[in-house]
């Protein structure tokens, strides 16, 4: 599992289809159907169900989606700190 990984799935859960999400995350479409797919064989479980309307998460979709938001948001806090820290040094 990568960071792009669960970036580009919740991308396509808000966007609500891949088509959608592509042109959010500024990515190929095959490109993020391919990501998506990985991390489902790398879990071993379905966690998008894919219609022509566009998509919903599953059980374990949804499991992901919960634990994905709060990895990238505490990725996201890190790099703030991080970065004020190295713009105003103290000491």
């Amino acid at each position: 599992m990568e960071i792009r990984q669960l970036r580009y799935f919740v991308g396509v859960v808000e966007a609500g289809s891949f088509t959608k999400g592509a042109a959010l995350l500024h990515v190929a479409q095959s490109a993020l159907s391919l990501h998506v797919r990985q991390l489902e064989e790398g879990f071993g479980t379905q966690l998008l169900i894919r219609d022509r309307t566009g998509v919903s998460v599953t059980a374990s979709g949804a499991k992901l989606l919960e634990r994905a938001r709060a990895i990238l948001r505490e990725i996201r806090l890190t790099e703030v700190e991080l970065t004020n820290t190295a713009a105003s040094p103290s000491g």
